[in-house]
């Protein structure tokens, strides 16, 4: 039985390598297909990304198009490939012959199983060409905020501050709510609370926090701020938006050249405006107290309750 077997495989061995070796020439050109077709997609990309890069630092263009016509070109390229490999190969040409005859029902099956593929990429040209954002752009969406790095046929990639990449689907991000933090330009007007005490001087405390602001190195210039948004009429002010039950709110806003440094201004203010708070003696920032009130009667029993406790057990001891 054993030789039987052995005999068995020696002959399935035999006319598979006697059916490679008759079709050594063909396994080879689909090689040299497959590779060249690999190496023209590569080059191409490469040459539509260092263009885009260029174009986008010469004439300061947007890329976002760009970009995405780079993955249709090199996926058309990667699609012909296939094509070629399909219909100048003898038999793989019955092949996708046979395949094309039952297009119909395993169109429909394709379709069905593929739907969402087909909706990222729809949704990925209209996110192209309508453009609520592009490449280089910072949005927020889905508490998800940070660059958009990538925009392909099938999904956004978003790089957020901590350099996380976030891989959205397109069908997903084209139906989200989208902020997006620097369609026209990069600078945003930032507002940092403070609460001082009801008798702490307001003007004081005002102006404090609007020198702490002007003299950041990430607050944009009064002239700055005039130019680039002519409806401002105040670079930095400070205004009282409530009177809380223990203090004032006062909301000090200022304009940052570029969305990322908004955050470091912030902490920067703040700690300048609590150090200059400090040592004024008619401004305090107040905070939470607690009384507590104890009942010395309540506290006298449960010290004679424990005296008499350790008694008796000194007692049976």
């Amino acid at each position: 039985m054993i030789e039987n077997t052995l005999n068995s495989l020696y002959i399935v061995l035999v006319n598979t390598s006697n059916a490679v070796l008759d079709n050594l020439g063909t396994v080879f050109y689909i090689l040299v297909i497959l590779i060249l077709t690999a190496v023209v997609a590569r080059f191409v990309g490469k040459k539509f990304q260092s263009y885009s890069e260029s174009v986008e630092k010469s004439m300061k263009m947007d890329v976002t198009r760009f970009t995405m016509f780079r993955h249709v070109i090199v996926g058309s390229i990667y699609l012909a490939g296939i094509v070629l490999v399909l219909y100048t190969v003898p038999p793989l040409r019955a092949f996708s012959s046979t395949i094309l005859v039952g297009a119909g029902v395993i169109g429909i099956v394709i379709g069905i199983a593929a739907q969402d593929t087909f909706g990222n990429i729809i949704s990925g040209i209209a996110l192209t060409f309508f453009q609520p954002f592009r490449v280089g752009d910072l949005i927020t969406t889905d508490n998800v905020y940070g660059e958009v790095i990538d925009i392909n046929l099938r999904q956004t990639t978003i790089k957020t501050s901590d350099n996380r990449l976030v891989i959205i689907p397109n069908s997903v991000l084209n139906k989200a709510t989208v902020t997006n933090w620097t369609f026209d330009d990069r600078s945003i007007r930032w507002v940092v609370p403070v609460q001082i005490s009801y008798e702490s001087d307001v003007d004081l405390a005002r102006k404090i926090m609007t020198e702490e602001a002007r003299k950041n190195k990430y607050v944009m210039s009064p002239e700055l701020v005039f130019r680039m948004h002519p409806e401002v009429t105040e670079d930095v002010r400070v205004r009282m938006t409530g009177l809380a039950e223990s203090g004032i709110n006062l909301s000090l806003d200022f304009w940052v050249a570029d969305r990322d440094d908004a955050y470091s201004a912030e902490c920067a203010i703040r700690e300048g405006i609590k150090k200059r708070f400090d040592d004024e003696p008619k401004i305090t920032i107040p905070y939470p107290h607690m009384m507590i009130i104890s009942d010395d009667s309540q506290r006298m029993r449960f010290l004679k309750k424990n005296q008499t406790d350790e008694e008796r057990d000194e007692n049976s001891n």
